[in-house]
């Protein structure tokens, strides 16, 4: 019976076989697309808006293992699959892959942070990554051309491959045409896209520009130098990738809390002048809006006056928390609710001006636009940061639609409006899905706020409340009314 090498068949492993190195690409993109996978759902910025460098450094660390060890274990899942050409005679050992495409898939926590802030530096990031990648996989994994039988094993003469055509290359347009798409897309601002592209064309361009290894891959001796060095490889990249996540995790703190402060701004800058309007209604606001739908653009709500009352002398303004207080400041809200809809930052001049609480009106949108809802008590004097530790918001829950509603409070300063302290948010209790209910009377309910000991807000002399429904009722005012507020001395 004739032999392979006679019939004109080359005698060559089974990892040559056609779509070997097809798969080897779609187990790199699996890897990959399971990395980025669990970067989505479960790498977040940390609720706290002002951790401590040692979390961050923590979080940072335990982000990056999150990105290899979910890029290797989907990798795993594919390599094990009986379909795989890699379960019977894989081209490496699958720890050596994995530890090369470990070299890449680090970096996947970094990008997806700074893709969520849609920083610029996104780009850069990605192509790193994918340039590392791809030097690590070019260096453990042999091309597709090792495989390959020569001429004298398919019995051909000696000197037949100077005959033969050479190979198309198309790499060189596909790389020209992801640069020209990557810059179309960040002029149009598709940060995560663009960096998408760039570290495709990074990690092609590596890969065809670098020279692949030609040992026999067999050998245990050669093949254990290379997990040696792969391994080495990875240990050096684990400290710059930590870094960058970590930076990242700034980056990313930094900039929520300076949206969060910029978005409240200008409806703080209006809370003073507004107070002298209380009983004025706007005839004039009930037109079409700008954006050619009728109704209000806006309400201010303000709060019944209040009985007069015998009530003992009130400290002086200076005295607010002073040193040695160890009594809570109790302040009863008498502010005004304002509702507005987005791009507009408060009510507009012309707003209607009605008196009650949350609790007896109901406001909504009439349009698609959502309906924001913001509480603002003007206090007395100034108080120092550094005397307060707590803000205690008592709150009535009057809603009886089902959705999860947060609490979200912000201190400023009327002499610099745009110096500002986010306090974070709370859910209300009543409002969660375990524990809602038809409410006849409106629950009574605390929330606690702590305050951070030092900030560049050193005095505050504004409180502002913000209500945060889900997303089911976006488009309607919620029935959430302030009582008061504890201010607890530090």
């Amino acid at each position: 019976m004739a032999s392979p090498t006679q019939i004109g068949l080359a005698a060559y492993p089974a990892s040559a076989q056609p779509g070997t190195m097809r798969y080897f690409t779609f187990m790199v993109a699996g890897g990959l697309l399971n990395s980025l996978i669990a970067a989505f759902l479960f790498l977040h910025l940390p609720a706290d808006h002002a951790p401590t460098i040692t979390s961050l450094v923590v979080r940072a660390s335990i982000f990056v293992f999150v990105g290899a060890a979910a890029g290797t274990v989907g990798a795993w899942y594919y390599w094990r699959r009986p379909a795989s050409p890699f379960l019977v005679d894989p081209p490496i050992p699958f720890h050596l892959f994995a530890l090369a495409s470990a070299a890449g898939w680090v970096w996947v926590p970094a990008v997806v942070l700074l893709s969520r802030e849609d920083s610029p530096l996104t780009c850069p990031v990605a192509v790193l990554g994918a340039a590392l990648l791809a030097t690590a996989l070019r260096q453990a994994m042999p091309s597709s051309d090792l495989f390959v039988p020569t001429p004298a094993e398919n019995g051909r003469t000696l000197f037949a491959a100077t005959l033969r055509s050479p190979r198309r290359e198309f790499h060189g347009y596909l790389l020209a045409i992801g640069v020209y798409l990557a810059g179309y897309e960040l002029v149009n601002g598709w940060i995560l896209d663009a960096g998408g592209l760039l570290a495709l064309c990074a990690f092609l361009f590596i890969w065809k520009s670098t020279s692949e290894p030609s040992a026999a891959f067999g050998d245990n001796r050669h093949s254990r130098k290379q997990t040696a060095r792969a391994a080495r490889r990875l240990a050096y990249i684990l400290l710059p990738a930590v870094l960058v996540t970590l930076f990242a995790l700034l980056y990313g703190v930094e900039h929520r809390n300076r949206l969060e402060t910029v978005a409240g701004a200008q409806s703080r800058d209006n809370a003073q002048s507004q107070g002298d309007a209380a009983a004025r209604t706007s005839q004039s606001d009930a037109h079409p809006s700008a954006n050619g739908i009728s109704g209000f653009q806006s309400i201010i709500l303000w709060p019944f006056p209040q009985k007069k009352e015998i009530l003992p002398p009130l400290p002086q303004p200076a005295s607010l928390l002073a040193p040695g207080t160890t009594k809570p400041l109790v302040i009863r809200f008498d502010g005004p609710y304002f509702y507005f809809q987005p791009p507009r930052k408060a009510p507009s001049p012309n707003a209607l001006q009605v008196r009650g609480t949350p609790l007896i009106h109901d406001f909504q949108s009439n349009n698609f636009m959502p309906l924001v809802m913001e509480a603002h008590q003007t206090l007395g004097s100034a108080i120092p940061l550094a005397r307060c530790r707590e803000i205690q918001v008592g709150i009535l829950n009057g809603d009886n639609r089902p959705g999860v509603i947060n609490v979200a409070v912000l201190l400023g300063r009327s002499s610099a409006p745009l110096n500002q302290l986010y306090l974070g948010q709370q859910p209300v209790l009543s409002s969660q899905p375990a524990s809602f209910a038809f409410k006849p009377t409106a629950a009574a309910e605390t929330l606690r706020f702590l305050v951070p000991a030092s900030a560049k807000l050193r005095t505050f002399d504004q409180i502002t409340v913000m209500i945060l429904p889900d997303e089911a009722n976006y488009d309607q005012g919620s029935k959430i009314a302030i009582q008061q507020f504890q201010l607890m001395p530090r």
